[in-house]
């Protein structure tokens, strides 16, 4: 190259390339022994309110290798679960009802990933070094060893609590006409404690803590704010946070005059630095042991909005029975798409894992920010098309499920159904916001049409069975779990 190219075309010089041995053997005598216990009780003050109450404990014991005790999750009250509802029926007819709930839920078991890489002993072998030549020609050498991550099992913080999920609703359902009934409700979740493992030597050495839990001095991260026990700055890990804020509008009726349908749209945000016990952002799949919170070094730009934010969703299911008693069907689904990612390779835990880097780089694309730049280099049979180009979001996608069965008598008990289904997926990208113009695209992966026949047992059209059948679909995040006491 001339000085000239050296001079305005950046470029990069290898000076050393990772190299990692990663060996996981599960141990014998690995297991988790659970216990629970809970109360509940219904109390009518008059004949339209009512209230719910109950609370749940949930106790645990983990053991590493060998069944060695390593963890236990035993305390009464940070095991205590409440749950309480009030129900108010303002017709006094059983025709609409007002509701508020409150629920703590704890996680339990632990997976058993946690007993094997966080509470066993020469189970897991993480060497890692940067090495001068690929492909470990004779003349390669060692530039830097990292060491072996995670080789011993990993301390628990002291007076270690049980990770929690509290939820908050309230709402109100009125049937407006005869078997309609339009509802709205209000929806608050947000994470209490977790658990995860952390670092203060870049991952030489782990401890399992809460991070953000303050006591007295005794506990992780009092030394990592004071910089004391081994923490090598005064910087807090700082909370885990997620917050589920949505407002949901519902519409239900009942099947009758041959046609039912269920309605729902969703307004809804999720925020916070801890997207839960497994990661999309990176692809990691190690429950309660991420690299979240491993490395001060890793916390800058964590919070924003979540892998699995979406503010708009809309979802229909309908059915229709004709008077040859063929039942046809629709499923409908609208939602936004997700945010971008700008991970950023990190010293030691290589590839896609920060959001910002200090110097000499000083990069930082906080959680949920990045942009889709616009490319430009084009190679001849490979078309350059990218979407949502100049957006934080993958593209707004919709689909549609058509499905069909006819019963056929086999006896007086017993019907065989013959179903056919139709599926077709579509994305569409807004190109701006001031723009209503819409690109739909479909191809072979994003338009695909199924049929299957099958049997099924006899359900009624106008049971509970059937309309559960009908509105079974996927469990995302801004499905709130209803409130119930259902042990």
């Amino acid at each position: 190259m001339t000085s000239a190219q050296l001079s305005v075309n950046p470029f990069l010089v290898l000076s050393s390339v990772r190299v990692r041995d990663f060996r996981l053997t599960a141990p014998d005598g690995t297991y988790t022994s659970m216990e629970a216990f809970y109360l509940q009780d219904d109390y009518r003050f008059t004949k339209n309110f009512q209230l719910n109450a109950g609370v749940r404990w949930d106790y645990q014991q983990a053991a590493g290798r060998g069944g060695t005790s390593y963890l236990k999750l035993n305390n009464f009250w940070n095991n205590l679960q409440p749950r309480i509802g009030l129900i108010w029926d303002f017709t006094g007819k059983g025709k609409g009802k007002v509701f508020v709930n409150y629920a703590k839920f704890i996680e339990t078991p632990l997976p058993l990933d946690v007993n094997v890489r966080a509470g066993s002993d020469t189970t897991q072998t993480d060497l890692n070094f940067n090495v001068s030549t690929l492909n470990a020609p004779a003349s390669a050498y060692v530039v830097a060893d990292i060491g072996n991550l995670g080789g011993t099992h990993t301390p628990v913080d002291a007076g270690l609590k049980p990770q929690d999920v509290k939820e908050a609703t309230g709402g109100f359902e009125y049937e407006i006409k005869r078997d309609l009934v339009i509802g709205m409700r209000g929806i608050y979740r947000y994470q209490g404690n977790v658990i995860e493992d952390g670092s203060f030597d870049d991952g030489a050495n782990y401890f399992l803590f809460n991070p953000g839990r303050r006591g007295n001095g005794e506990t992780t991260e009092d030394a990592a704010c004071t910089g004391t026990r081994g923490s090598p700055t005064a910087q807090c890990f700082g909370p885990a946070r997620r917050y589920y804020r949505a407002l949901e509008f519902t519409a239900t009726k009942r099947f009758t005059n041959n046609y039912q349908f269920i309605a729902s749209y969703v307004y809804s945000s999720l925020t916070g630095n801890y997207e839960g016990l497994f990661r999309n952002d990176n692809g990691q799949a190690d429950p309660n042991i991420t690299s979240l919170f491993d490395l001060v070094s890793l916390l800058n730009g964590m919070y924003g909005r979540l892998p699995n934010d979406r503010p708009h969703q809309f979802k229909f299911d309908g059915s229709y029975r004709t008077p040859f008693k063929l039942l046809i069907g629709a499923s409908f689904r609208a939602q936004s798409g997700i945010p971008f990612n700008a991970l950023i390779p990190h010293p030691i835990y290589g590839n896609n894992e920060g959001f910002c880097v200090g110097p000499p780089l000083n990069i930082c694309h906080p959680r949920g920010t990045a942009i889709v730049p616009v490319v430009t280099a084009t190679q001849p049979g490979f078309p350059n098309v990218v979407d949502s180009i100049g957006t934080s979001r993958t593209p707004f996608t919709w689909n549609v499920d058509m499905n069909a069965y006819y019963p056929i008598k086999l006896g007086e008990k017993r019907e065989l159904h013959s179903r056919s289904t139709a599926v077709s997926r579509v994305r569409a990208r807004f190109n701006s916001p001031t723009r209503s113009s819409v690109r739909a695209r479909s191809s072979s992966s994003r338009h695909r049409c199924a049929w299957a026949l099958s049997s099924r047992s006899k359900l009624s059209p106008g049971s509970q069975e059937s309309r559960e059948v009908l509105c079974q679909g996927e469990a995302l995040e801004n499905s709130a779990s209803p409130f119930s006491f259902l042990w």
